[in-house]
């Protein structure tokens, strides 16, 4: 990043140069335009003079008559600020003598430039070793006398605009100035990299499984503030890794329970230690172990595709209310075996395209769930109502309840679990998650109200369209 930020300042730096100078040159140009019409209009005007004076004057031939034309030029060197404004009639015949002899004899600009002096046109000459930049004019004279041209020179010891006048101050200002940009671009690339520097010290640490590094914060600016986003991504990346530690050692202990169990009673028939009145007991312990089991690896294997985004969608219409009542009803037993009250309130909403499998697994893991948590003699209560734009599935139970404080974090895996401990412990403690994942997936959406002691209320929406819509992943 420094070698950037210099190379760009530099960059920068050589345009501005760059584009000065085109700026100063055409400036400039514009301005040696601008001061030669000026001469061409003082030309013209004072040749006006002139020849006012001349025609005032004929046809009087006194010493005396040369004032006024002299008195002109003077007056004309003075308001231009020009150092030489001479006069010269070239011609022939009478108006010719006349009008010289109404002209001043001494003139050295004119005279230095030749028989031919180029006219209309400024002249680089000397007078007398001094270098002078002229400006001659011809201008047409009608006399009673005749006709002669009036040659005007204006002349000037100093150039109209030199080059350094503009360029110089222009190039040393935006000298000065690329190189305090390079300065400060050196200077901005050296802090900003050295905090960058801790930022990938920092990124680096956490690739290599320190989870507890963070990158400064200090300072202000952009850098802060993608210090802080990357210790807020760090935190994260350190509680999810916690919480896959977690899991982990809960799916083991989960996993380690019914193995330890049927491993017991394996040894013991294998031993042939086992009483023949027993057989049958122990077979539905280990039938029972064994669906416990399957229901674990199922759930992870569910929850692995959605996270994997293997996940199919297959709508269709479903009457919807009688597909809800038989999943209730398939629970009757389950909910009877462990004096819990199983109700349905399910109104009738008609035909709705959904996969019905989908629904099947949001409902039962939402019922499951339910039936951990209520103790003896509770209620869970499934629920089903509509309108013309969407559907609730709603689950409610009289267990325990949530703390408001852990609303937010139901549906991570085992987090309730891990905090409420469950009236049974059948299950894998990834119903929330699941559900949570499949309703996400089809575009729909899940809340829970809980309040401690006062159960749990977990309710889904789906839209009536939902087959008509694209699942997130399929």
């Amino acid at each position: 990043m420094r070698r950037q930020v210099m190379w760009s300042a530099l960059l920068v730096a050589a345009v501005t140069l760059l584009a000065g100078l085109v700026a100063g040159a055409v400036i400039g140009r514009r301005l040696v335009d601008e001061s030669e019409a000026e001469l061409m209009r003082q030309a013209d005007a004072t040749a006006t003079l002139i020849v006012a004076s001349l025609r005032e004057n004929l046809p009087l031939t006194a010493e005396e008559d040369r004032v006024p034309v002299a008195r002109t030029l003077a007056v004309a060197r003075a308001v231009g600020g020009h150092d030489y404004v001479e006069a010269m009639a070239v011609g022939g015949a009478e108006a010719l003598r006349l009008a010289q002899s109404l002209l001043p004899i001494e003139r050295p600009l004119l005279d230095s430039l030749g028989d031919e002096p180029q006219i209309d046109t400024v002249i680089e000459t000397e007078v007398g070793d001094v270098p002078v930049l002229a400006y001659v004019r011809s201008v047409p004279v009608t006399l009673r006398a005749g006709g002669i041209r009036l040659l005007i020179a204006i002349g000037r010891t100093e150039p109209l605009l030199t080059g350094n006048l503009l360029t110089r101050p222009l190039l040393l200002s935006l000298g000065a100035g690329a190189v305090l940009a390079v300065v400060l671009a050196a200077w901005v690339a050296g802090y900003v990299g050295r905090r960058l520097e801790r930022l990938g010290a920092a990124a680096a640490a956490i690739a290599g499984g320190d989870f507890s590094a963070r990158a400064p914060e200090d300072g202000g600016g952009d850098v802060a503030r993608l210090g802080s986003a990357f210790n807020e991504m760090a935190g994260r990346l350190e509680a999810g890794r916690l919480r896959e530690r977690d899991f982990l050692m809960s799916v083991g202990h989960d996993l380690r329970t019914p193995l330890t169990t049927m491993r017991g009673y394996a040894e013991a028939l294998d031993a042939d230690e086992v009483d023949p009145g027993d057989v049958a007991r122990i077979g539905g312990v280990l039938r029972t172990q064994t669906d416990r089991l399957s229901r674990l690896i199922e759930d992870l294997m569910v929850l692995a595709r959605l996270e994997a985004r293997e996940f199919s969608w297959r709508p269709e219409p479903v009457e919807l209310a009688a597909h809800v009542a038989e999943i209730a009803e398939a629970y009757q037993g389950r909910a009877h075996e462990i004096r819990v009250k199983l109700a349905a309130e399910i109104d009738e909403v008609g035909f709705v395209s959904i996969d019905p499998d989908r629904v099947s697994q949001i409902t039962n893991n939402l019922i499951d769930n339910a039936l951990r948590y209520t103790p003896e003699g509770g209620t869970v209560t499934v629920g089903l109502s509509g309108d013309v734009s969407s559907v609730s599935l709603s689950v409610s139970d009289t267990g325990p309840g949530i703390d408001l404080a852990d609303i937010d974090h139901v549906f991570e895996r085992l987090y309730v679990a891990q905090r409420y401990r469950p009236v049974r412990p059948e299950g894998s403690g990834l119903g929330l998650s699941i559900v949570k994942e499949l309703v996400d997936a089809i575009n729909g959406q899940v809340d829970v109200d809980s309040a401690p002691g006062g159960g749990t209320v977990v309710t889904v929406r789906l839209g009536r369209s939902e087959g008509a819509k694209q699942a997130r992943y399929s």
